[in-house]
């Protein structure tokens, strides 16, 4: 294995943290009785997927390639299901949200099987999964906008803080490689550590956020049967 304990350290709690947000926002969908909101909670799965397989992928001395292609193709389905989860969230009446988010889904998924099929690689796929994520980014403004009660700013703020993460992999990358003159990331230790961390740190802001939203809401009276009947 290429990587030291204490980068071992921050990937598992990248993942432990992501894994945190996910049950702690499920367990606010559900005080609330906002359903949608727990769609929202499932839409992180992909992503939790994502991370698993690439410890798995480390875990093989980097070696199990197809892996790393597991693990991006979940980072596309995942940025793709938190951008239709978010869509949802935003409960307007003047479109058909159902068959506008399932519409998306359609074409999203059309467009990753025909990179797959034209582009010669799982790779070819990331560029989508960034320009979903900004969209699911911009969404989550706008749904804060509408329903505080939903994230707390920690939360978005840790949501947006991803950006800092991919920029200093792109830059740790960058110079493990062409300064260094290692093959990969995983071969500078410390740059692939310091990198890891941002992600550690924003999937810490998503749950932080998301405990704290947990703590400070009560349930709204008849917030239940409001939201069931909300659903189609």
């Amino acid at each position: 294995m290429l990587l030291s304990l204490p980068t071992w350290i921050v990937h598992l709690l990248t993942v432990s943290e992501w894994l945190a947000a996910i049950l702690l926002i499920h367990r606010h969908a559900g005080r609330i009785g906002h359903p949608r909101l727990k769609v929202f909670a499932y839409a992180m799965l992909p992503h939790l997927s994502a991370g698993l397989l690439v410890l798995s992928f480390h875990l093989s001395g980097d070696r199990a390639n197809w892996l790393l292609d597991g693990s991006r193709l979940m980072t596309f389905l995942g940025s793709l299901s938190l951008f239709a989860a978010t869509l949802l969230l935003l409960r307007t009446r003047r479109l058909p949200i159902l068959w506008l988010v399932g519409g998306l889904l359609v074409l999203g998924l059309s467009w990753g099987l025909s990179r797959l099929l034209t582009a010669g690689g799982v790779a070819a796929l990331l560029p989508g999964a960034n320009l979903m994520y900004l969209g699911f980014l911009l969404l989550l403004l706008v749904v804060h906008r509408r329903e505080r009660v939903l994230f707390s700013p920690v939360s978005i703020a840790g949501f947006w803080f991803l950006l800092v993460f991919v920029a200093g992999t792109i830059a740790a990358t960058r110079i493990a490689t062409v300064q260094v003159g290692v093959p990969s990331l995983s071969h500078a230790d410390l740059l692939h550590g310091a990198s890891e961390s941002l992600l550690s740190l924003s999937n810490f802001l998503i749950a932080l956020g998301a405990y704290r939203r947990l703590r400070t809401t009560s349930v709204p009276s008849g917030a239940c049967a409001r939201d069931a009947s909300a659903m189609p």
